[in-house]
């Protein structure tokens, strides 16, 4: 598996990243020596809803310290770093970008967090992991790059233990209109695998999930949306932002996912589920 030939890969690809976040940083005067996880946030949550979103689902779902999580389509581990710090969870990442995988790495490093994170490059249709091996498995906006969506949550159920968690963030179609593109995700539709709500939920009952907590956080992300594209130059956080792993197109792809969450063209759905016994 080679980034030089995955489209995936290739689409999230950023030469130098971890050079050019800490370049980031020092203009904002933040040094290595007294870098917190909280410093990377704005950069690091790469889904709509960014940190906020991300710890509320771990709250609703009672993350346990020295619980072992797993995020699949981890990117540069901002999520993993939050439950890592806030949670006190033992979190392994994986990620097809090679890039991501360097990055994150040594920005936990960097953070203190090297003993609570890891980082491994792999697909997310192949984890290397023994089955039942961790407490809960966490991914956000990350099926949409993924057309084998069977094999995908095939492998969710296979590593999540029994009676563990599966809590994803997602980006759905409605069914009603074509996308507008690009988006963070895809250039084009033909890097874009979009399923309904309807088609996740098969996915779940498939794999022996019970959903004990679901949101629509639709509305929730064109209001996320509307303060980003509103936001003044004096708004804007020091340090990185999303922009440095989107580039000059940031704006264009911001701009048409609002556009097509506001014209009901993609839903945003959040769900708590239980990995129910398994022979």
């Amino acid at each position: 598996m080679s980034h030089e030939t995955d489209p995936v890969a290739e689409h999230y690809t950023i030469d130098h990243l971890f050079e050019k976040i800490i370049s980031s940083l020092e203009q904002a005067g933040i040094g290595r020596s007294n870098l917190s996880y909280q410093d990377i946030a704005a950069a690091d949550q790469f889904h709509v809803g960014g940190v906020d979103i991300s710890r509320r689902l771990a709250q609703q779902a009672g993350l346990q310290q020295g619980w072992q999580v797993l995020d699949i389509g981890c990117g540069i581990g901002g999520p993993c770093r939050m439950l890592a710090a806030e949670f006190g969870c033992t979190v392994t990442g994986i990620d097809i970008t090679p890039e991501y995988i360097r990055t994150a790495t040594k920005l936990s490093a960097l953070a203190g967090l090297s003993g609570k994170t890891t980082f491994v490059y792999g697909s997310a249709l192949a984890l290397p992991f023994p089955g039942k091996n961790f407490d809960a498995v966490w991914t956000q906006h990350v099926q949409m790059n993924i057309p084998d969506k069977t094999a995908f949550y095939n492998g969710i159920s296979r590593v999540v233990k029994d009676g563990g968690l599966f809590i994803y963030h997602d980006i759905v179609s409605t069914g009603n209109q074509s996308v507008s593109y690009p988006t963070p995700w895809a250039d084009d539709a033909s890097q874009s695998f979009l399923f309904t709500g309807q088609d996740l939920q098969q996915q779940l009952h498939n794999n022996h999930f019970t959903e004990v907590f679901s949101m629509d956080y639709t509305k929730e992300g064109i209001s996320f949306f509307e303060k980003m594209l509103n936001r003044t130059n004096t708004q804007i956080p020091k340090g990185p932002t999303l922009q440095l792993l989107m580039g000059d197109t940031f704006p264009l792809r911001m701009k048409n996912i609002y556009h097509n969450l506001l014209e009901n063209k993609l839903a945003i759905l959040s769900g708590i589920c239980v990995k129910q016994r398994t022979t």
